[in-house]
């Protein structure tokens, strides 16, 4: 049994890998919101296997629009923010590493810096402190500094991203500053809860998804991942995400013009360091990372969620209508209800699914329950939106994971009005 597990587990990482390797409706209410309309930038960012415009990819294919290799239709939803008043740009932070190491990327891209992941953290999971330069080539065109708050917009692991930088902002790491003082990176020092105006999340992972248990627990396929990773950048094979951007480990290149040797060493320690996203994805990981992450008082926090899965027989779920890739996944969370996970009972909200993500991860982060409130209640209620507090619309049926990065037809209405909608609620 265990051995059919472990292939089943091999197996579906591979389906994952190459997923991510050949891609990767509501009313609104102007009373209830404030009459002001914020004018702020959207910082897009991708989730696991995802790309952004650092990426030549995102010319032939972006992931905001082009559907990740699903749909091509010309459709490219930074333009369509950027054609209709709105600012956007989009990330490219590493798409296979952990929230934190992410975190500091989208930090260095916006302040064109170099990467600085942190003294304390780099020792803890034995990778270098220093990474990419972004000098001269900041993310929205000139250096961030902090001072004019910026709209995220996250999607799958692009969520806890978010907020993970978000609460880096405005708290800072004690751990950090206690390793270098004064020397700390400002995303370290806390303070700047006013830089973040809103957080929006699409389909997030706060929570885990078993999914993520069953790769990264079984060990072998996260080696089969770093070891792929790790030829790809030897022979120089091209990808949509770029060379993956794990130089601070030494498995791809930190430079263009370097090459690095395939090592069993290397990709034994960014396995076992647990500072990879598959760790961050699992039950527990999400948990760890969850304690870690604060609400900004100042920042507004919204979340979409969709599933695809329907009541079947004995009133459990069953696999809707979804992508290819996220079939088997999808089914296999469905499957899951009733079962005992790292100490979570599979409820029917884990079992409603996209085909990658449990309807009970996607709408808010577990530890934000009791205040978490339905965005369109909200409205209804007549109360002025707040910062600091979590607003979860209401679940979309038949949209999966794959459908907010391209420009299908499972949308309530369109595509193009969805993230217009989007904008306007984050802008207020």
């Amino acid at each position: 049994m265990k051995k059919i597990k472990k292939l089943f587990a091999i197996v579906l990482s591979v389906l994952l890998i190459l997923n991510a390797f050949s891609t990767a409706s509501f009313a609104t209410e102007e009373k209830r919101l404030s009459s002001e309309k914020s004018n702020y930038p959207f910082i897009m960012v991708h989730g696991l296997g995802g790309w952004g415009q650092y990426e030549e990819y995102t010319k032939i294919s972006p992931y905001w629009g082009g559907g990740a290799g699903m749909t091509i239709d010309g459709a490219d939803f930074i333009k369509l923010l950027n054609d209709n008043g709105y600012e956007a740009y989009a990330a490219s932070v590493g798409p296979v590493s952990s929230a934190w190491d992410r975190a500091c990327e989208l930090y260095a891209q916006l302040t064109g810096t170099v990467v600085d992941y942190g003294k304390a953290h780099s020792e803890a999971h034995n990778h270098e402190r220093f990474g990419v330069s972004f000098e001269g080539r900041a993310l929205m065109g000139e250096n961030w500094n902090l001072s004019e708050p910026i709209n995220l917009v996250g999607h799958s692991f692009g969520g806890p991203t978010s907020r993970l930088f978000a609460s880096l902002l405005a708290f800072g790491d004690e751990a950090e500053k206690a390793a270098t003082g004064e020397e700390t990176s400002e995303l370290f020092m806390g303070g700047h809860s006013k830089s973040i105006h809103s957080v929006v999340t699409l389909s997030g992972v706060h929570n885990g998804s078993p999914i993520a248990n069953m790769i990264h627990d079984t060990v072998a396929p996260m080696y089969a991942i770093a070891f792929l990773v790790n030829t790809m950048s030897f022979l120089k094979i091209e990808s949509p995400m770029g060379d993956i951007k794990l130089g601070h480990f030494g498995l791809t290149p930190k430079n263009e013009t370097d090459r690095v040797l395939i090592s069993p060493k290397l990709i034994r320690s960014f396995v076992q360091a647990k500072d990879n996203a598959g760790y961050d994805l699992t039950l527990h990981g999400a948990r760890e990372l969850n304690e870690k992450i604060r609400m900004s008082p100042d920042t507004y926090y919204y979340s979409y969620s969709v599933y695809v899965t329907e009541e079947g027989l004995f009133g459990k779920q069953k696999p809707g209508d979804t992508a290819p890739i996220f079939a088997g996944t999808g089914a296999l969370l469905c499957l899951l209800e009733g079962t005992t996970i790292d100490g979570i009972k599979m409820t029917t909200d884990w079992a409603k699914n996209d085909g990658m993500v449990p309807l009970a991860s996607a709408k808010y982060p577990l530890d934000e329950e009791n205040n978490a409130f339905l965005y369109e209640e909200a409205l209804a209620s007549g109360e002025e939106l707040q910062r600091g507090r979590w607003y979860y619309l209401e679940p979309i049926f038949g949209m999966d994971h794959g459908d907010f990065c391209n420009a299908g037809d499972d949308y309530p209405e369109t595509a193009e009005k969805f993230y217009l909608d989007m904008a306007k609620m984050a802008s207020r």
